[in-house]
């Protein structure tokens, strides 16, 4: 066997590589997103914009993820599209450092996240395409690792560079972070690594069509992240109002990560052996609980503890579900059915910030977080009758 030994259908290199791409826009996005409502607000904006400035971008990386599903299922080029997607994210990301109104900060962030959308995408179906049916769970867990990682690095530097030397100053160092994206693109290896198929088959599954549980998980998955976007904005607003700073406000993030880094790969690794259901159960309830913790929380512990529960949603949705859907679709629409299951969480965005932002401006904090809610408790119904495969349940 060779240096790059293989994982789960996945070589050592190949898994590092796409370990790391993955920690890059995590980290960003994690460290940039309790402070972005707070930079809009600094702008000139207030709540409902900062809820439509979050929701257009959101918007940009659900677009970024599904068009990841596309062109991998068209051209095959995954890792074309990765190491461009992180060519970009570099003068973009300094640009945001250099704005002075909100238009121009729209703008870029739009960009940055449709590139961090197809990034994410494009190494998620780099995964399932190489993960093997009884591993999936661990190598997914694994992998996601990297969002209680990118929380964590992301949650402890941004807030703390804001308040000591300011946004342009911030934006410029997690340019010169990003350079390690494409830079590890350049050593993923785009070949298949599982098993051929004979081209009758493959045509077989591409007429096929998924099954119904995979469109229930879409529906559920979707409105359990417009809940969690109600957290992250009213997070933010909520400490801002109670006087808490950047670095206080970042570190929820921070804490978060690192509360929940070992559960993507333990519940992942679980779901292989035991079915992907009761830890999605886990999941949305833990969505429920984030809900009902920002109603009553006053102090940064009591943030801590709601940013926790919210990393749990992230990471098992993304860790168990992502399994459950290759579980579920023909291997035909494998780029398709995970792009399109990874956007839920991101146009889960776009509604949950824009209804949460009206919310605030309108309800108050309180009354807007019941009224998120609902989604969770809608959601967890849905995943009742979704099937799991047998073969997936091992002793």
């Amino acid at each position: 066997m060779d240096s790059n030994k293989k994982l789960s259908g996945i070589g050592k290199k190949q898994f590092l590589a796409l370990f790391v791409i993955s920690l890059i826009p995590w980290a960003i996005g994690n460290g940039l997103i309790p402070l972005l409502p707070i930079y809009v607000i600094g702008l000139g904006g207030d709540a409902s914009i900062a809820g439509y400035f979050m929701a257009i971008s959101y918007l940009a990386l659900a677009i970024g993820t599904l068009a990841a599903g596309w062109l991998s299922d068209k051209f095959k080029r995954r890792k074309l599209f990765l190491v461009l997607s992180g060519v970009a994210a570099i003068p973009t990301l300094w640009l945001m450092g250099q704005v002075t109104n909100i238009r121009q900060l729209t703008l870029l962030t739009v960009l940055m996240w449709f590139y961090g959308g197809l990034g994410l995408s494009s190494i998620n179906i780099l995964t399932g395409l190489h993960a093997g049916e009884h591993e999936r769970g661990k190598i997914y867990g694994a992998l996601s690792l990297t969002a209680g990682l990118g929380a964590l690095v992301g949650g402890l530097s941004t807030g703390f560079m804001v308040d000591e030397w300011g946004y342009e100053t911030m934006f410029t160092v997690l340019a010169l972070f990003s350079l390690l994206w494409p830079s590890f693109g350049l050593l993923l290896d785009d070949t298949r690594s599982a098993p051929a198929h004979k081209p009758e088959q493959l045509a077989e599954d591409v007429r096929s069509r998924p099954q119904q549980g995979f469109y229930l998980l879409l529906f559920a998955s979707l409105l359990i992240s417009v809940a969690g976007f109600f957290v992250v904005l009213g997070r933010s607003l909520g400490m801002s109002d109670l006087g808490f700073d950047a670095t206080a406000i970042a570190s929820t993030e921070a804490v978060g990560g690192l509360v929940t880094l070992p559960l993507p790969f333990l519940f992942g690794w679980l779901s292989d052996r035991s079915g992907r259901k009761k830890f999605l159960f886990i999941c949305y309830m833990s969505g429920l609980l984030s809900l009902v913790g920002l109603i009553v929380s006053t102090t940064l512990w009591h943030f801590w503890v709601v940013m926790a529960l919210h990393t749990i949603y992230i990471t098992v949705n993304g860790t168990v579900g992502s399994a459950l859907v290759v579980d579920l679709v023909p291997e035909g629409m494998l780029g398709r059915g995970l792009a399109i299951f990874n956007s839920t969480t991101w146009i889960g965005g776009v509604v949950g910030f824009t209804i949460a932002g009206t919310a605030i401006q309108n309800l108050g904090l309180n009354q807007t977080s019941m009224l998120g809610a609902l989604f969770p408790l809608a959601a967890l119904l849905l995943l009742i009758p979704i099937p799991e495969k047998k073969t997936q349940i091992r002793s």
